[in-house]
């Protein structure tokens, strides 16, 4: 991590010099730097209900959903499913952070469980 004397600006090559005075300025007021990483992951649920929908109230004709979760195991995994109550069909790609393929399904929808 680097650190530098808060006073005169003087870097500190090592985190054992840190503690010391400064060389420059004998003080012991240090400004420490330190840099986290971050990064989101989102995921897109889209559906689409027609006028003349023949399926229940709450239910879409049509929905996608695609992004990256935290799957059973713990870790981050990408989906892409696609359910379609019209005719009947669900899709599902779900892949590890490697791009390996852990689950890939596509059957009728009243055969998933």
């Amino acid at each position: 991590m680097p650190a530098q004397c808060a006073n005169c600006g003087f870097i500190f090559e090592s985190t054992d010099e840190v503690g010391q005075p400064c060389p420059r300025c004998g003080s012991l007021d240090r400004r420490i730097h330190s840099h986290q990483d971050a990064k989101a992951h989102g995921f897109l649920k889209l559906k689409k209900k027609g006028a003349s929908s023949k399926h229940k109230k709450a239910r879409a004709d049509y929905e996608l959903q695609q992004g990256e979760r935290i799957g059973k195991d713990g870790k981050l995994v990408s989906i892409e499913r696609v359910i379609d109550r019209d005719s009947e069909h669900y899709t599902e790609v779900v892949k590890d952070k490697d791009g390996n393929v852990i689950a890939n399904k596509d059957e009728r929808l009243s055969e998933h469980k």
